[in-house]
């Protein structure tokens, strides 16, 4: 039986298939969560608030580590995997729709790059100029990272749904994209992962991850919260 479809807030497509991408959409919900909290954040704080910049700096940093993971194993692993598949089958639209991710991919990078520089610059002291292009960037990156998430969404998972099985999809989870992480890496990963989830889906989410999961998140999760707050300068919604 295939799995139920998860449609997180924001979330353009769940396509149905014997995949179960919950952990997929789960990240995504999460990237897309946290440009709007940055945005939010680089709004309300004065450019000669180097405390300020400088935690949001390395918050930053975060998450441009896990999104930069993400898209690696998807340039590496998995478009591979499917155009392989598509050219084998003659899919010219299939593979039409994979050359576009790569190329999605490559152009956030530049966008990233200008906001780390812009933390940057203004963790080292007031900077207007660099205040400006980072509320500019994180504008932008807002509209092209959203495209490109929906986009996968509605395209491209539906044609991981028609090439790949679940039983697959599930060794190809477990083996090559699950990153190997200590421990204290796992307390900030997990509670990331779930923040902001409906309360169905972190329930979802923390009975497919298994009781390890589940410990790390009860016992890291107030921690989180507070590094969070810290961080951007509002409680968690």
């Amino acid at each position: 039986m295939s799995p139920t479809p998860l449609l997180l807030p924001g979330q353009a497509a769940s396509p149905p298939g014997p995949a179960d991408m919950t952990m997929m959409y789960v990240l995504h919900h999460a990237f897309r969560r946290d440009v709007q909290d940055f945005a939010r954040a680089a709004a309300a704080t004065p450019p000669g608030d180097r405390a300020r910049w400088s935690r949001l700096g390395s918050r930053w940093q975060l998450f441009t580590h896990e999104l930069h993971q993400h898209h690696t194993k998807e340039d590496e692993i998995l478009w591979p995997l499917l155009l392989e598949r598509v050219r084998a089958a003659g899919d010219t639209e299939a593979e039409r729709v994979l050359h576009e991710m790569e190329a999605e991919h490559a152009v956030l990078d530049p966008l990233l790059a200008a906001a780390s520089a812009a933390f940057e610059r203004l963790s080292a002291g007031e900077d207007d100029r660099a205040y400006d292009l980072l509320r500019d960037t994180l504008g932008e990156l807002g509209t092209v990272l959203g495209h490109h998430l929906g986009h996968e969404e509605s395209a491209a998972i539906e044609i991981l749904q028609r090439y790949v099985g679940g039983d697959e999809w599930h060794e190809l989870e477990r083996t090559r994209f699950r990153t190997k992480q200590t421990l204290a890496e796992a307390r900030w990963s997990v509670p990331w992962a779930l923040k902001g989830l409906p309360a169905e889906a972190e329930h979802r989410v923390l009975t497919l991850a298994g009781p390890p999961l589940r410990i790390i998140n009860a016992v890291s999760k107030r921690r989180f919260r507070a590094q969070e707050q810290e961080a951007f300068g509002f409680p968690e919604a």
